[in-house]
């Protein structure tokens, strides 16, 4: 049987694999597991990537090259002077650097990354550069930490194929460009289907193998973001160790670079749901807390609960109407948790089991399940017709142990 291809590690495990992985680089304990240093003996899990040589490119910071790319996204993103670029997952900030040289001082460069040494590193790096218009941030590209339509140019190096919600990153792209802004991304795509026993290795998936998607899926996932004009801009095959994938398996890896632009005329929220620019009247503020899931939203991998794609369409529909909708994942965002006080003091008393927890204007307004499209509608709204619900508060201050915030 054709295994599935969807099929993925642990969220969980993957992540973890991940930042362990690249924590352990940044800290100079590890080899890069996609750059172009010798990756080990025969039987190691970490790949060569082959990525090409950066030591030729203006803006080149050999403190800041730590091997983790497949391509050159910089030198083919048509950067111009004094404007706004973003790197998803930065690293220790190269390619923003190399950017850095073509935006000059009237620019501004963002990084991001989610491991914490990595951002650290990089922020020394831009220090010791004086780049004082070079600035990196702690977060996930699933849900970045800056507002809508304030970038000219996103790019990223070998880094989206690490994501789980590889639909959510590339939203969360569109949603910061500005209106004929455009991405420009290396990563590694599959010529296939990758085998099941590949895609569900959490450290291959941190080697930057088991989460590439197949080379047509991948442009249907830009282009499903909203952008247009999507173009491979550059490719070439990656070479993988001798006994990686399982004898017979036939899933080639490529390295590509993809530009694509969002068009002008164009409007989108926040990722979680919203699919219109919001105005400043709208109703308040809708939050959702989910518990630990696979991916954002819990619409991914082989087994969907239909009640979570229901709910996923009904905040959608919420968005539409005017209703500005954040949503927190608590094995991907648990600081959002903990930043809301009526969440910490409900999780304090009954534990993670009280979620998902819905919050409007600091109030908890339902928890336990997923209310319906009409409900969630009255809960917004402080309607008569919203559910009753009851939550018993404690006034002690402990965490129970399966509460997930200690």
């Amino acid at each position: 049987m054709t295994p599935d291809a969807t099929t993925l590690p642990d969220t969980d495990a993957l992540r973890q694999s991940v930042r362990a992985t690249y924590a352990a680089v940044a800290r100079g304990e590890a080899l890069s597991c996609c750059g172009s240093s010798d990756c080990g003996d025969e039987t190691s899990t970490d790949v060569n990537m082959i990525g090409d040589a950066y030591d030729g490119v203006d803006g080149y910071v050999e403190a800041a090259d730590l091997k983790l790319g497949c391509g050159l996204p910089v030198e083919h993103a048509g950067l111009a002077a004094g404007q706004t670029v973003l790197d998803l997952g930065a690293g220790a900030g190269l390619d923003a650097f190399v950017a850095r040289r073509v935006v000059g001082e009237a620019g501004t460069v963002l990084g991001v990354d989610f491991t914490p040494e990595m951002v650290a590193r990089a922020r020394r790096n831009a220090a010791a550069l004086g780049y004082a218009n070079v600035r990196f941030e702690h977060g996930d590209i699933e849900a970045l930490p800056f507002e809508d339509e304030t970038v000219d140019v996103v790019v990223s190096n070998c880094v989206l194929n690490l994501v789980p919600d590889k639909a959510r990153a590339f939203a969360e792209a569109f949603r910061v460009l500005r209106p004929g802004g455009h991405v420009c991304v290396s990563d590694v795509v599959s010529q296939g289907t990758l085998p099941a026993s590949v895609r569900s290795s959490a450290e291959l998936y941190a080697g930057c193998v088991a989460g590439a998607l197949d080379r047509e899926v991948y442009l249907g996932v830009v282009r499903d973001a909203g952008f247009e004009g999507v173009d491979v801009v550059a490719e070439r095959p990656i070479d993988l160790p001798e006994g990686l994938l399982p004898e017979g398996a036939e899933a080639p890896l490529l390295s590509v670079t993809v530009r694509a632009t969002r068009p002008v005329g164009t409007g989108r929220g926040r990722a979680s749901g919203a699919s219109e620019s919001r105005p400043a009247t709208a109703a308040p503020t809708l939050r959702v807390y989910d518990p630990p899931q696979c991916c954002s939203t819990g619409v991914c991998g082989p087994d969907v609960d239909p009640a979570l794609v229901q709910f996923a369409a009904d905040l959608q529909a919420l968005a539409a109407s005017g209703v500005a909708v954040e949503r927190f994942n608590l094995a991907q965002e648990p600081d959002a948790f903990v930043a809301e006080p009526a969440v910490v003091q409900a999780v304090n008393t009954v534990g993670t089991s009280v979620l998902p927890l819905l919050v409007v204007g600091g109030r908890v307004v339902s928890h336990g399940r997923y209310p319906s499209r009409d409900e969630l509608a009255a809960l917004v709204r402080g309607t008569d017709d919203a559910p009753a619900f009851s939550l018993r508060v404690s006034a002690s201050a402990c965490c129970p142990p399966d509460s997930g915030c200690c």
